[in-house]
């Protein structure tokens, strides 16, 4: 069944692939991006210069993972349909911080003071994760997604500089 479920994702990737590349011909303002259409996120992400690919997470949801010479990130998608998981409504783009010496939670609360559309949590060994939610419902315009990317991708090299800061002043750096 997972097979066959897969094979079906593929298919309806490609898919979706070819006819976002016919639609790219089409002015960016006329494009729209929406959390149902998985491979539209990966060819404006494409646009951007970055690395994505495309597959699916430990449920069976899309998942969009980039890595990059900057890191890793990841798209998460939310909202999708429990049985198909297709149809999802909104995404979560996240970066992870992996750290030397676990981070407090006091000090993720100041980092997320500092950037307010960044959520901030700690994992188990204390490395801060950040991400930025969006709803995408019917969709929205490519130049308003790549915006929130870019604020996003700005957002996350600044709050690096704070994350690891610590750690290479004790190393000199």
């Amino acid at each position: 069944m997972k097979t066959w479920r897969r094979a079906g994702l593929a298919l309806l990737m490609a898919c979706t692939a070819l006819s976002w590349q016919a639609r790219a011909q089409e002015p960016a303002q006329d494009r729209v991006i929406t959390a149902s259409n998985p491979a539209g996120i990966v060819v404006a992400l494409m646009n951007m210069g970055f690395n994505p690919e495309l597959t699916t997470d430990g449920i069976g949801d899309p998942l969009i993972v980039s890595r990059g010479t900057g890191g890793v990130f990841s798209v998460f998608f939310f909202g999708c349909d429990e049985t198909s998981h297709d149809n999802c409504q909104s995404i979560r783009i996240q970066v992870g911080y992996d750290r030397e010496q676990p981070w407090t939670p006091a000090q993720a609360m100041q980092l997320s003071a500092q950037f307010p559309f960044l959520a901030v949590r700690l994992d188990p060994e204390g490395d801060p994760f950040v991400h930025w939610d969006l709803h995408l419902g019917a969709g929205i315009p490519e130049p308003v997604f790549v915006r929130n990317v870019r604020a996003f991708e700005e957002s996350v090299t600044l709050a690096a500089d704070i994350v690891y800061a610590e750690e290479k002043a004790a190393k000199g750096l």
